[in-house]
């Protein structure tokens, strides 16, 4: 059997795909993240110093996990397998070669399909009615192209949010090692190619994707807030000068000729904002990087009248 890894993540994700592996036999040689604090700006970002000490495990802190140091560091370890959940970098030939039977890495869609960045938020923009989780060999550093392992298919609701949806792909992830860490470790596991004919490929977002475009009919403002909420930076306009991000909504049809994005009402669940077509009730969102308002205090910051843009 071939216990021994070495894991490299910096999110809840990663952080409970390890705890699972340990608890099917995973020896947990080392844990490779990013040094803290935490950034609220990185998505899922959790620390590791705990789960490092309870299996008595080296943390390695790098900044890229291609640097020499860490690079030595992995390779001192000696690891059976290497584990990348939770991570945004692309682990290149070096490293890749020190494990004696492979790296593994999990991609929240279901491969060759949707392989790249920001899968949670992308899938709910682009109207999926399910996405999953693939289990792969990272032979090389092209990403998301190995031999597939597992699979489990997640279904998206109607009115999903990234929240939602990161946790039911976070208990995929945490199903999927439990099933084939063992197959693994005994070299038994499935091989499946991909068939790159198939594959299609999401482009990266940054926060300031998030920005919001009021002429667009609030069926889909909603859509845009809702892919893009916790644990993502949200979807966000403008109020004067103050940054508004707008964690929760929802759509109304309604008949106003305001412009979009003018504040039409203060309503008991939130205030209503005209869109292009429609408008959006804002039921929560944050000024200035300030915690989450709702109610009254939420009706405070937005006064009827104002135009956000």
């Amino acid at each position: 059997m071939s216990k021994r890894l070495v894991w490299v993540s910096f999110d809840t994700i990663g952080r409970a795909c390890l705890e699972a592996a340990a608890e099917v036999g995973a020896e947990v040689a080392g844990i490779v993240t990013l040094a803290g604090p935490i950034r609220p700006e990185v998505s899922g970002m959790c620390c590791f110093d705990d789960v490092a000490d309870r299996f008595g495990a080296e943390l390695i802190e790098a900044r890229n996990v291609n640097d020499p140091d860490c690079v030595a560091a992995v390779r001192r370890l000696a690891p059976d397998t290497l584990w990348v959940v939770g991570w945004s970098q692309l682990l290149r030939e070096e490293l890749l070669a020190i494990p004696r039977r492979g790296t593994f890495g999990m991609h929240p869609t279901l491969l060759p399909r949707h392989r790249g960045r920001a899968p949670i938020p992308w899938a709910i923009l682009t109207g999926l009615a399910r996405t999953g989780v693939t289990l792969f060999e990272i032979p090389d550093a092209t990403a998301d192209s190995g031999a597939i392992v597992g699979q489990a298919q997640v279904d998206i609701a109607a009115d999903e949010t990234a929240t939602t949806l990161y946790a039911k792909c976070a208990t995929a992830h945490v199903e999927l090692v439990r099933e084939y860490f063992p197959l693994i470790a005994s070299g038994t596991h499935p091989r499946l190619p991909q068939d790159p004919k198939r594959a299609s490929h999401w482009p990266k977002r940054t926060p300031a994707d998030g920005l919001i475009d009021w002429e667009t009919r609030a069926e889909y403002l909603d859509v845009w807030v809702r892919a893009q909420t916790h644990p993502y930076p949200g979807a966000f306009t403008w109020l004067g000068d103050r940054r508004l991000v707008i964690w929760a909504a929802r759509p109304e049809s309604t008949g106003h000729r305001a412009p979009a994005g003018t504040v039409l009402a203060h309503r008991p669940d939130g205030v209503l904002v005209a869109a292009g077509a429609g408008a959006l009730l804002i039921r929560e969102a944050s000024v200035d990087d300030r915690p989450p308002a709702s109610g009254d205090e939420l009706r405070d910051l937005l006064d009827v009248g104002a135009v956000l843009g």
